[in-house]
């Protein structure tokens, strides 16, 4: 659960810096208390499974002071550990696009204009809290999660990096197998994406410490419905991916997710100069996507693999979870031991 004796809002300015007006906004705090949890378990410094309590506070302007935050504190507690995590204003972005659109569909804001936003926080009166003093959020219980005891270097020492691998990201290794299955499919969507579920484990290296994900299959989505820009999980597409799972036995979980960008159809109508320098070559996560990430996904250790099937090969983009926000990230090409 998370509590927090503030309630937040948003000052918005024109880039000159005339007042637009203010927005209240209510944060999803879940991603950042996760990222808290997840990054502080890396470290050994708390259990990465059991039932925990996650507290907000703001981070006040270290000139202004109150109400102006400059960003705000995740405090967590579990089993008796207790550990914090800070987190920048721009958690808020998202909140302060969705403010600005409302901005501008009401003529206060032009379409062209650059919308800046503060952060601010204000303590709740004692009417808006239940008894206790807190207001407590529920949220379903997390399923334990099973480390296996590694070495890191182990792993390192037959893998290569793919994509930009920062040294702060949870190390993620994938077997070619795995790429060549999702490439196979990809080839064969014609122009329609298509996707699957990667599956693996945890692993565990004390020495460090360090938590790291193996991938060790792709399921292929099923009953799953594509287009050229888009593909939508259905409730039959998880009852798969479990079936699978149960059958191979393996005590896997649910890693993340890959699919493709028929980039090819996207930029059909474009020069191949154009096609080089397309945004939508490389790195582009669409906000469906995220959407899917944060709805099916939103375990910090998750990830999102993307084929970009593009006039001039095929080429890979992961997608993370670092600061409780989604981010292009890189991961280990892993080479497995020849059977």
């Amino acid at each position: 659960m998370v509590t927090s004796d503030y309630k937040y809002g948003l000052l918005l300015f024109r880039k000159d810096g005339s007042a637009l007006g203010s927005a209240s906004v209510t944060p999803d705090w879940d991603p950042a208390c996760e990222s808290a949890r997840f990054d502080h378990a890396r470290r050994g410094s708390i259990p990465l499974s059991g039932q925990g309590t996650a507290s907000i506070e703001p981070l006040w302007d270290s000139t202004d002071g109150a109400p102006y935050m400059r960003g705000f504190r995740v405090a967590y507690a579990i089993d008796g550990h207790k550990v914090t995590s800070e987190f920048p204003s721009s958690y808020f972005n998202e909140a302060a696009s969705r403010a600005s659109v409302e901005l501008v569909n009401s003529g206060k804001l032009a379409a062209s204009e650059t919308c800046l936003f503060q952060p601010v926080a204000f303590a709740k009166n004692g009417a808006d809290k239940p008894r206790g003093g807190l207001e407590l959020e529920v949220v379903e219980q997390e399923p334990e999660l099973n480390l296996i005891e590694s070495r890191l270097d182990d792993f390192r020492c037959r893998s290569s990096p793919a994509g930009m691998v920062d040294a702060d990201d949870m190390p993620v290794f994938i077997p070619q197998r795995v790429l060549d299955e999702a490439a196979a499919l990809t080839r064969a969507s014609e122009g329609i994406e298509t996707g699957g579920i990667l599956i693996g484990h945890l692993h565990h290296d004390v020495t460090l410490p360090e938590i790291f994900v193996v991938v060790s299959a792709q399921v292929p989505v099923q009953h799953a419905r594509g287009t050229v820009a888009k593909l939508t999980f259905t409730a039959e597409t998880w009852s798969a991916a479990s079936a699978a799972i149960r059958l191979r036995n393996l005590a896997e979980i649910y890693i993340g997710w890959w699919h493709s960008h028929p980039v090819m159809e996207f930029c059909k109508d474009c020069t191949p100069e154009k096609q080089k320098t397309c945004h939508l070559a490389k790195d582009f996560f669409s906000e469906d996507d995220r959407a899917v990430m944060r709805a099916a996904f939103p375990r910090a250790h998750s990830v999102g693999l993307v084929a970009n099937d593009t006039a001039f090969g095929l080429t890979w983009s992961m997608f993370g979870w670092r600061d409780g926000r989604i981010h292009p990230r890189g991961f280990y090409l892993l080479e497995e031991p020849h059977a």
